[in-house]
């Protein structure tokens, strides 16, 4: 799906626990270090986005991170797109709980420990809005909603965001795929990645009960019915790319895994797990 010529400014959508460690890994290879930026705590308004300079803001090629669709108003009259990844609402929700249960760093991370939540009462207590219909949220702009305030109006914000500024929305569990489309429309070079364990270790998403799971999926109903549509979207781009298209994806995928055993044998390079 090559474009003409890729846009003034890109913005990677960083939805929680949607492999961007791997993603920010390509596309700091594709990108000077004074071009991109990395936006931070996006339940505040991504307020060390909003504090650069304005002429800075209108001069980044790329900004990644955990973000809410609307930083674009800030970049200047450019041309601009979006892009991001999206998950099954039960594995994203997992992945979620046990990186903050093992990640000193998370907000949440003492109150998980000293309270003992399970992933039930995380819910329950309804303790952060990344619990609830997150995707819809990000994608609609929706970041000061409040907790179950999610509604269809949102949903169809997501999908007119989609169609009119996200020409590219991918499925972590079809990542490789995703990457080639991405590389063809904004002409990456280097489209190689590593796979990176930040979540920790966690139960299988077959071993989660059934309680658990049905109070996770009636909380993210919206979420579910999004990535639904994404899929098809999904499907019908990675289609038109022709019959030839399966087998570059596997020969991108060897590549991949050659670039990964490279940079990871590298003793100063972070290893993937640490």
């Amino acid at each position: 799906m090559p474009a003409n010529a890729p846009p003034s400014c890109l913005l990677f959508l960083h939805i929680p626990k949607t492999a961007g460690s791997s993603m920010r890994s390509i596309l700091e290879l594709n990108y000077r270090k004074n071009e991109w930026f990395l936006a931070r705590e996006m339940w505040k308004g991504n307020p060390n986005f909003y504090a650069l300079p304005e002429e800075k803001r209108n001069q980044l090629r790329l900004v990644m991170g955990h973000q809410g669709f609307g930083l674009h108003t800030a970049i200047g009259e450019r041309s601009f797109e979006y892009f991001t990844l999206l998950r099954d609402p039960v594995d994203r929700i997992m992945s979620l709980y046990y990186h903050i249960l093992r990640n000193r760093e998370h907000p949440l991370y003492a109150e998980f420990q000293r309270e003992k939540y399970t992933l039930a009462d995380v819910l329950h207590k309804q303790l952060s809005p990344a619990y609830d219909n997150c995707q819809v949220r990000m994608l609609a702009g929706a970041m000061d909603v409040p907790y179950g305030g999610i509604t269809e109006a949102h949903y169809i914000a997501a999908i007119k965001n989609l169609e009119h500024y996200i020409p590219l929305a991918g499925l972590q569990n079809r990542f490789d795929e995703f990457v080639l489309l991405l590389a063809d429309r904004y002409q990456w070079k280097r489209p190689y990645y590593r796979r990176f364990k930040v979540g920790g270790n966690r139960i299988a998403k077959s071993a989660l009960d059934a309680e658990t799971t049905a109070l996770i999926r009636a909380h993210n109903a919206w979420d579910e019915r999004l990535l639904a549509y994404v899929t098809v979207r999904f499907e019908k781009q990675v289609a038109a790319q022709g019959p030839d298209f399966p087998a570059r994806v596997k020969r991108y995928a060897k590549r991949n895994r050659l670039f990964e055993k490279f940079v990871n044998a590298l003793p100063w390079v972070k290893k993937p797990h640490d």
